[in-house]
């Protein structure tokens, strides 16, 4: 075996101890580092995603970011606005007509034709024309005078004088007393005008 000098063996104890130093040193710090970690970017999502990924896509692709898929329009047009619901049409509604109240409709009897007299002429010159009519006829459609040939409620002489308001003057209550009107307005002025005249002749 070949002996060293002892020059030599104290050198090479010498780098052992220096080798082990920087171990005991480095080793436990490069442990202790944390790893350094590559920053990843966030992955873009819709239509960035397709730039991101294709850089020779078209630039104006940008501007439909954030619209949902389907929705895209073409290039080189704008999207189009959204339509606005119908509004609805009002129907027009026909004005309320004022409803004509009908004549009322007397039945031909003496006391429907007193009512009807009433209606005409009113209280004051019914007064008048009932307390004459009754002296004469006492409101009788078939009082007649053999001696004057008077008929009817006003006593028209001829009763024929009466069909000018119906044919049935002979029975009708309500034809004589229209008759009646029509005559004591147009000869006297008003009922009470021929009950006045009849008071001072005794007829009328």
């Amino acid at each position: 075996m070949k002996r060293f000098s002892p020059a030599v063996l104290l050198a090479l104890a010498t780098a052992c101890v220096m080798l082990l130093d920087a171990v005991v040193v480095v080793v436990p710090q490069a442990l202790a580092a944390p790893r350094a970690t590559e920053a990843v970017p966030a992955r873009p999502f819709g239509a960035a995603a397709a730039l991101y990924a294709d850089p020779s896509a078209d630039p104006s692709a940008e501007a439909t970011f954030g619209m949902s898929m389907g929705e895209v329009p073409a290039p080189g047009t704008s999207p189009s606005p959204t339509a606005a619901p119908p509004t609805a049409t009002p129907i027009p509604t026909k004005a309320p007509v004022a409803k004509v109240a009908p004549k009322p409709k007397y039945r031909d009897t003496v006391a429907n034709a007193r009512l009807y007299v009433k209606s005409r002429i009113g209280t004051t010159q019914y007064n008048c024309i009932n307390i004459l009519w009754y002296h004469e006829s006492r409101w009788s459609w078939r009082a007649s005078n053999p001696n004057s040939g008077a008929y009817g409620i006003p006593q028209a002489v001829p009763g024929s004088k009466m069909a000018v308001y119906g044919a049935n003057w002979r029975t009708s209550p309500l034809t004589q007393v229209k008759w009646g009107i029509w005559y004591v307005n147009n000869r006297y002025g008003s009922a009470c005008g021929a009950y006045a005249f009849w008071k001072a002749h005794g007829w009328y």
